[in-house]
């Protein structure tokens, strides 16, 4: 392939980041994505963060692997505590395991250890902080970051737009996105309705799967604290398109679930618009500073 020999580092594997991820890979990029140990996805099913917790996830027909020697599940299913394995030279080589067969590599490494045993061309900062972030500029031959709260010309050499509207996607090689507005975009005609938070800090219990239509006013899970379970309704008919895995435990503010109001329009298993238009974005920064490496 034309650009197999150009590895890409991910920071973050959640919606946007996987989006990215799936595109470049596609285009035959060899792509390594960092996570925490538990991250928490909503839309779980587009998420290759899930492959740190199942080992392997595929999202329209590009698998990710978590790299490591073996996965120590629980009963559920779910990650034991066996410890995180060090990023290595043995992890690099596993890595390169991942990318020999086609795959996305998934590393649990926050602190980009894996720099050390890799040559990255570019460094994509997916992770959607929405603060300042430590400045990766350098590190790389390449740099960019996608939302606000990151500066192109100083802490990463590139940001492309996150705002849903007529820049989305945008390219920015001065400056900031747009500032956070902690309102969600609006998807035909609904906004704050149709995202979902948590009450109280606790455990998220889910009354409703993936996927599935609901009315306005039923119940898509409750969040057990110390005090009574406060209950999560629907505000709005529609398909649930995002939804935390069961069990989770979360943070009062923590997102929970998602709401699409075009309903059966849209498949929560197949990548958004907006992460399709990102990567539009991120695909073009990519290939224009590589098209000016001497």
């Amino acid at each position: 392939m034309l650009f197999d020999s150009t590895p890409v580092l991910i920071r973050g594997a959640g919606e946007h980041a996987s989006a990215i991820a799936w595109h470049l890979r596609r285009a035959g990029f060899r792509i390594a994505m960092t996570e925490l140990p538990e991250p928490l996805a909503v839309r779980r099913a587009v998420a290759f963060s899930r492959a740190t917790r199942k080992g392997t996830w595929t999202v329209e027909g590009v698998t990710a692997r978590l790299c490591e020697e073996c996965l120590h599940l629980d009963s559920h299913g779910e990650p034991g505590d066996a410890p995180t394995p060090p990023v290595d030279a043995a992890m690099a080589e596993r890595v390169k395991q991942a990318w020999g067969d086609g795959e996305i590599a998934v590393v649990i490494d926050a602190g980009l250890a894996l720099l050390e045993h890799i040559d990255f061309f570019a460094i994509i900062d997916a992770r959607m902080q929405k603060t300042a972030v430590t400045p990766i500029r350098g590190k790389v031959p390449f740099t960019l970051a996608i939302g606000p709260g990151v500066v192109a010309g100083e802490q990463v050499d590139v940001v492309v737009e996150t705002e849903r509207g007529h820049d989305l996607g945008r390219i920015i090689t001065e400056g900031q996105a747009a500032h956070d507005t902690s309102v969600p975009g609006e998807i035909a005609g609904e906004s704050i309705n149709r995202v979902y938070f948590a009450p109280t800090e606790g455990r998220f219990w889910a009354h409703v799967e993936m996927g599935r239509i609901v009315r306005k006013g039923d119940l898509l899970g409750v969040v057990e604290g110390d005090g009574e379970p406060r209950t999560v309704v629907s505000r709005i008919p529609g398909r649930v398109r995002g939804l935390i895995a069961d069990g989770e435990t979360v943070a009062a503010g923590t997102k929970l679930a998602d709401v699409d109001p075009r309903g059966e329009l849209i498949d929560p298993t197949t990548l958004s618009d907006k992460g399709r238009t990102l990567a539009a974005g991120v695909m073009t920064a990519l290939l224009e500073a590589m098209n000016r490496k001497p």
